[in-house]
């Protein structure tokens, strides 16, 4: 099975049937319930921005500077930096997921943040490649999730602008101001939808295609794309059990804490899941 036929098959297995995906895809969940959702998954990939210059470096060591070119650009797409090369708050993804999360309600950028047990076991599952995977598992990972994302956030967008319509649908009748809040807030999802899908995928399997006939590295590069999919499904299994939970349960999960946004520093254990993308 070539790389792509593998990478497409076992994400569409994991996620085109899961019930949380199809209940969000169906608008069948409650605000709160999206809410838990959105909060869960905010930081099963905590560790993203790393796993993805850390795949740079090792393919620069390796020496393969395609793969390391392709790895840069989507690194330099998350962080936000311009061709010019300086970041700029406004294309930075990070920025743009604080934008989204708080427009529902929700401040998921502090230390201790409540997580299910399978949100954590993702986390502590990233943090593990991030501290021994090779440039070849690291960038299977990261190939599975650039084709994951869209199929989950197409999903998620459904249930967003049904249950939100006032915070995300843009209508002419909107002032100028006001439009633009509503794209700010829209901008996470939809823009990996597209350049997911349309770019971040299709160039990094380019990449790694040429290694098709190395067992090895095809080896290696299979194994990451197993680690997100088995902790992606241990992750909606988690979260399909929490959304059985009553109301006042789930609050605990999604609670907001009010306080100014920061950035805090990288975790160094699991203990402490850092925002990131």
């Amino acid at each position: 099975m070539d790389l792509k036929t593998y990478v497409i098959s076992e994400n569409k297995a994991v996620v085109r049937r899961d019930p949380v995906v199809l209940a969000l895809l169906g608008k069948t969940l409650n605000k709160i319930q999206y809410k838990l959702y959105a909060a869960q998954r905010a930081y099963v990939a905590t560790n993203f921005i790393r796993l993805v210059d850390k795949a740079a470096k090792l393919a620069r060591e390796y020496g393969d500077e395609a793969l390391a070119a392709t790895l840069q650009s989507n690194l330099n797409d998350e962080i936000g930096m311009g061709q010019d090369g300086k970041t700029h708050d406004e294309l930075d993804h990070r920025k743009w997921k604080a934008n989204y999360l708080r427009a529902i309600g929700i401040e998921a950028d502090i230390k201790g943040f409540p997580l299910l047990q399978a949100t954590q076991g993702h986390v502590d599952a990233f943090l593990e490649m991030e501290a021994n995977g090779t440039m070849f598992s690291i960038s299977g990972a990261i190939l599975s999730l650039e084709n994951i994302i869209p199929l989950e956030y197409r999903a998620a967008v459904s249930s967003r602008d049904h249950l939100f319509p006032e915070v995300f649908c843009i209508s002419d009748d909107d002032s100028a101001e006001i439009g633009k809040q509503k794209e700010l807030a829209r901008r996470y999802l939809d823009d990996h939808i597209v350049h997911d899908s349309k770019s971040h995928f299709p160039d990094l399997l380019q990449a790694l295609v040429k290694y098709e006939t190395d067992p090895v590295a095809m080896t290696e590069i299979r194994s990451g794309i197993d680690v997100v999919n088995a902790y992606r499904k241990k992750f909606y299994q988690g979260l399909a059990a929490a959304l059985k939970l009553e109301d006042s349960v789930m609050e605990y999960y999604i609670h907001v804490v009010q306080k100014q946004v920061a950035d805090f520093p990288a975790p160094t254990s699991s203990a402490t899941p850092a925002y990131a993308i």
